[in-house]
């Protein structure tokens, strides 16, 4: 038996097997990739679940802002008026607050469908942006949906008993509906 000393001890003379060899490498490289993929596309899915409830989230909660304000709003109106003209009944409410030892005070409600914004007061001030709809419905007292031709009559404002508003925003993919509906005179 032929044996040397080393620096790190005694050996008998064979290689030794310190290391990974290539095919190990390659096959712990192989194993790495496919676990990585498959966490990735679990990762990715997991992101675009979260986004999709995010947007609704956030959809909804706009909807639910704007509804809430309106039909704060409209309870408390003292009457409706008649939206200029440039809005129509159709996309607008105009209110008349009154407050006490105050002046009447005008609340003007419109949707800018081409900026898909729903805006209170004044241009700047946003309900809501993202609305996609915005749908004002006006009943009479015997509780029928008054229709254009209704809406045209010169009278019209002192039928309406009843309004019902629909919102509708967009967030990402996602959309949100909120409803308000106020019996006016209510309180």
């Amino acid at each position: 038996m032929h044996t040397t000393l080393t620096g790190t001890g005694l050996s008998d003379g064979r290689p030794t097997q310190a290391g990974v060899s290539l095919v190990e490498l390659l096959v712990a490289t192989v194993i790495a990739a496919v676990t990585l993929c498959g966490t990735w596309a679990w990762l990715w899915n997991a992101g675009i679940a979260s986004s999709a409830t995010v947007d609704r989230t956030r959809a909804a909660t706009a909807a639910a802002f704007a509804a809430r304000s309106i039909s704060g709003d409209l309870e408390l109106s003292a009457a409706l008026q008649d939206p200029p003209a440039a809005y129509g009944p159709d996309r607008a409410l105009d209110l008349t607050h009154l407050h006490p030892g105050a002046p009447p005070e005008s609340v003007l409600i419109v949707w800018d469908p081409s900026r898909r914004v729903l805006w209170r007061k004044a241009s700047g001030t946003y309900l809501a942006d993202h609305v996609t709809r915005f749908a004002v419905t006006y009943y009479d007292e015997s509780g029928a949906v008054m229709t254009a031709a209704d809406l045209e009559a010169p009278a019209w404002l002192g039928r309406v008993t009843r309004v019902v508003v629909v919102v509708v925003v967009a967030a990402g993919n996602e959309s949100a509906q909120a409803v308000c509906d106020v019996t006016l005179g209510q309180r």
